[in-house]
């Protein structure tokens, strides 16, 4: 997402951003009245029915985190067994009484309790210390929650694992670890980094995301969806740090057009429509090829490069191409990436005027073309620019203008009219 896109989902979300100042400030207090209700000394200090959810009093420290801040971010699209003991059923097994939901904490309902309890306290003793926090048992949703409540301004309150993989992806953000509290990190240093967000609270900025993007698409069930909005539903794209892609080199072919393909120009396009598909589609591409040239010139022993591969298409459009990297002897190298949804085949490729004066211009430009981005082992096929645009078997047609014209109403001459 480029910094333009950004500004406009910004200035939409401004609208409401006014009306959040009454929950939020209801909420923080919620939230502060809890971190005093238990404090350190006081986490530790717990008895088994003062911890636990599934009894009937609402107010044990799992109950108060889970339900009473809710609106703080929500964990309950995981069972139980997240607290690590709780009490209830199981399975088939219809019996209300303690269990543990996790063995590392032990078998036993005290034992599992104080290495519990003990456990929590290193999280908040450790906030600083990123290595603690990731080696701490708690579970991560459970983990994400309680560092957030404690720490507003440091730990984002999106917890879902889905989620966050969501937002990293229609951000176009660059990410390689697994770790949710790695992505709620990227998520909050790409908010601080902003001009427009860095001074925001973090549940303005979640609900920022959820206001501009909405939920993952993947949660949106299929067969409930109107007819009218299948097409509409695009499949969300696997977590960034999951992709296995692979370069691939290929041979050009003439291209013949079938009388379908022919027939298919002529049906009218919905632009509007299309316009956000292709967008989706060549961000993915591009965070692919970064993380492709990055990982090229980190296993090749030339980190400083790698730290200094730049996507430029984020803050400036008007470059000719959408990455720059590096040949591993430290020449620059510029990449244009065109992504399809398509296996290796035939294809539709967009070129603007500016990037075809670029590539004609520099002399280590690159195409590269990514195949079926939208799969987790995706195809990437890199060819120099010149080489690529002089194939006489790539096939150029124009199919945007650029008009000029200047207007006036009729009746009316040029010069502006006397006062009578």
């Amino acid at each position: 997402m480029n910094l333009t896109e950004l500004r406009e989902y910004q200035l939409e979300f401004e609208k409401i951003r006014g009306g959040l100042i009454s929950e939020y400030k209801d909420i923080d207090g919620l939230r502060v009245k809890f971190v005093n209700d238990y404090p350190i000394e006081k986490i530790i200090s717990l008895d088994i029915d003062e911890y636990v959810t599934g009894k009937s009093d609402s107010t044990t420290f799992c109950n108060r985190i889970e339900n009473e801040l809710n609106k703080w971010g929500n964990i309950h699209g995981s069972t139980a067994n997240k607290f690590g003991l709780y009490f209830g059923k199981l399975g088939e097994d219809s019996e209300r009484k303690y269990r543990i939901g996790k063995r590392y904490f032990g078998t036993q309902n005290d034992e599992a309790l104080r290495n519990i309890l003990t456990s929590i306290a290193e999280l908040i003793k450790g906030k600083d210390d990123y290595s603690i926090l990731k080696r701490n048992p708690i579970s991560p949703m459970f983990k994400g929650k309680i560092l957030s409540v404690y720490f507003p301004h440091e730990f984002l309150n999106i917890f879902s694992a889905s989620n966050l993989d969501y937002f990293i992806n229609m951000l176009s953000l660059y990410n390689k670890s697994k770790s949710e509290l790695d992505k709620q990190k990227i998520l909050m240093d790409f908010k601080n980094v902003d001009l427009v967000m860095k001074d925001w609270s973090i549940f303005e900025f979640s609900k920022f995301l959820y206001y501009s993007f909405g939920s993952p698409n993947d949660e949106i069930k299929e067969k409930k969806l109107p007819p009218e909005l299948k097409d509409f539903k695009l499949k969300d794209f696997s977590p960034i740090e999951s992709v296995k892609y692979e370069f691939v080199n290929l041979d050009t072919e003439k291209v013949i057009l079938s009388n379908s393909t022919k027939e298919k120009r002529s049906r009218k396009i919905d632009y509007s429509k299309q316009s956000k598909k292709y967008k989706r589609i060549g961000d993915r591409g591009e965070q692919i090829v970064l993380k492709a040239e990055r990982n090229f010139l980190e296993k090749n022993g030339k980190p400083e490069l790698a730290d200094k591969v730049d996507r430029i298409s984020k803050c400036d459009d008007s470059f000719g191409c959408d990455i720059v990297s590096f040949d591993l002897d430290g020449k620059k190298k510029f990449i244009e990436v065109k992504s399809t949804l398509r296996p290796i085949g035939f294809s539709n490729i967009y070129i603007s005027s500016n990037e075809l004066e670029v590539a004609e211009l520099k002399e280590n430009y690159y195409f590269y073309i990514v195949y079926n981005v939208g799969d987790k082992k995706p195809k990437i096929w890199k060819i120099k620019g010149v080489d690529f645009l002089n194939d006489e078997n790539v096939e150029k047609e124009t199919v945007l203008y650029k008009i000029k014209l200047k207007t006036r109403e009729k009746g009316h001459n040029t010069q502006y009219s006397k006062k009578r």
